[in-house]
């Protein structure tokens, strides 16, 4: 259980999204002293721990895709974390840990999600390259990969059999639970998860061995 101490680490958790929240209360359940905030321009040093977990969604045919929607799905899934991810790596020691939250979309995509999907497989790359920078600094980064969650209800039309595939094809038949996302963030984050970087985790039920 050692591996799971994070007695005497600081943790800094970016966003206001249900991940952000269970991953905070994670970390301070396994001895982290942890500070939550909502803002790149709130991040100080020094930080052992750092997670990122912000979202917005956007479902539209890519013809009806503003340039405003696409604006602000970039900004928000993609260059608040990397502006974050790139202060934070500035703060940072060696054998220190950072947790991006991301989506499956990112990775398998879905009718009138092109944007949203863009988003997040920007972060998948970016956990994958950036892992190659921060390792010689002893930096780890890695990803959390979420599929249906129990907060998505508003986002899918249960009625449409394109956006009901997130919920038909899940393996395990229900959505995801907040509290299944802390346990991993904390492994992500301790001594166990050592030689792991550059690495994106699914907690999707198995959707993505179906989508």
């Amino acid at each position: 259980m050692k591996h799971f101490d994070l007695s005497g680490k600081r943790a800094v958790v970016l966003g206001s999204t249900p991940p952000a929240t269970v991953m905070a209360e994670a970390y301070e359940e396994a001895g982290a002293s942890v500070f939550k905030i909502e803002s790149v321009s709130s991040i100080t040093g020094p930080i052992d721990i750092f997670a990122v977990a912000t979202d917005t969604f956007e479902a539209k045919p890519i013809q009806n895709v503003s340039d405003e929607d696409l604006n602000q799905l970039l900004n928000d899934n993609f260059i608040i974390p990397f502006q974050a991810i790139r202060k934070v790596s500035q703060l940072m020691g060696p054998d220190s840990r950072m947790v991006i939250v991301t989506h499956v979309l990112g990775e398998r995509g879905l009718p009138n999600c092109s944007a949203y999907a863009a988003s997040h497989g920007a972060i998948h790359n970016l956990i994958r390259a950036s892992a190659q920078e921060f390792a010689p600094m002893g930096i780890s980064i890695n990803g959390i990969s979420l599929g249906w969650m129990e907060w998505m209800a508003d986002r899918i039309d249960k009625t449409d059999p394109e956006a009901n595939r997130a919920i038909r094809f899940t393996i395990l038949k229900r959505e995801g639970q907040a509290k299944e996302i802390g346990p991993l963030a904390v492994w992500l984050s301790g001594s166990a998860a050592g030689f792991v970087t550059g690495q994106i985790y699914p907690v999707d039920g198995g959707l993505t061995q179906h989508l």
